[in-house]
């Protein structure tokens, strides 16, 4: 698949319009986009078992795991679930305007309908809805300092809260934006990584592709692109590290509790970026470089 940075031809009516400027108006949802129960905090989510964490929609995990931090004082999480169920919304009109794309030109997606289902989102998300990576990131240099946290300042720039209320994000909650809408819509989307980076994957058991949205536009990257970008790793980082791999919810949620740990720890908040090191390595018992970052924090409390 080309890459796919190309505009919307047509503006899509109604329902961005009633989405845009930050006036949201809650539109009519299906049963499968309503609110799912689940736990009301940070403390509760990490107190549940493993088996029931699969209960528990990546959404609400993921802004449990912001809680506190800073860049989330006025988070309210049932609100961002109200949004992202909107934005759901937006998409399958999309997916319906734009269905006649794909088939006048079916090569143009690897004559692949899970493909133009999954470009559709990430276009709708990035060009329609405008949620794409904050640009300061990048030109204030804090991408390429590897060697601090500098880049976890801001909770918003890591966590979907950041989409919500500011259309802004990062590598960390980008791909996580893409599986959570994605989801509500029906699709088969898992969160990836490799060193350093966060990808989404749709993998249905017939239809395997990865979906890289920090770029313009969107395209499908394979699984060899990330053994050297954006860091290249070892076959031994690989296993300790879980690179690769579509992740399971218990990983989903470690993942989410590395990016608390290092929020918190740029903020010198050290005793509880050591807890949330050592939430993330239970679902990463063998990862080595949790462990460092934990031996590190410990040292500073």
């Amino acid at each position: 698949m080309k890459s796919h940075a190309l505009k919307r031809f047509v503006a899509l009516a109604v329902a961005v319009a009633a989405i845009g400027g930050g006036a949201f108006v809650l539109l009519k949802q299906s049963p499968s986009t309503a609110h799912r129960s689940g736990p009301s905090s940070y403390a509760e989510l990490m107190a549940m078992p493993e088996a029931e964490l699969a209960k528990v929609e990546i959404a609400r995990m993921n802004l449990l795991c912001a809680d506190g931090l800073p860049g989330a004082e006025g988070l309210d999480v049932r609100q961002c679930l109200t949004v992202l169920n909107q934005w759901a919304e937006v998409v399958r009109q999309a997916e319906r305007k734009y269905l006649s794309q794909f088939h006048q030109n079916p090569a143009r997606y690897d004559n692949s309908l899970a493909k133009f289902k999954a470009v559709n989102l990430a276009l709708t998300l990035k060009q329609d809805l405008g949620g794409d990576y904050n640009k300061e990131l990048v030109t204030s240099g804090v991408m390429a300092d590897i060697r601090s946290t500098r880049f976890f300042r801001d909770s918003a720039d890591l966590f979907l809260h950041g989409f919500t209320e500011k259309r802004k994000g990062s590598c960390a909650s980008l791909p996580v934006l893409m599986v959570a809408v994605g989801r509500r819509c029906g699709y088969p989307l898992y969160l990836a990584a490799c060193k350093g980076h966060l990808f989404c994957r749709w993998e249905d058991g017939s239809e395997r592709f990865n979906i890289e949205t920090a770029i313009e536009g969107v395209d499908s990257k394979p699984d060899s692109y990330y053994r050297g970008w954006p860091h290249p790793f070892t076959e031994d980082e690989m296993r300790t590290e879980k690179y690769l791999k579509s992740l399971s919810p218990a990983e989903e949620l470690g993942v989410f509790a590395q990016i608390r740990a290092a929020c918190l720890e740029e903020n010198q908040r050290f005793p509880e970026a050591a807890q949330a090191y050592g939430l993330a390595l239970r679902s990463f018992p063998d990862s080595k470089f949790l462990k460092v970052y934990l031996n590190n924090v410990k040292g500073k409390n």
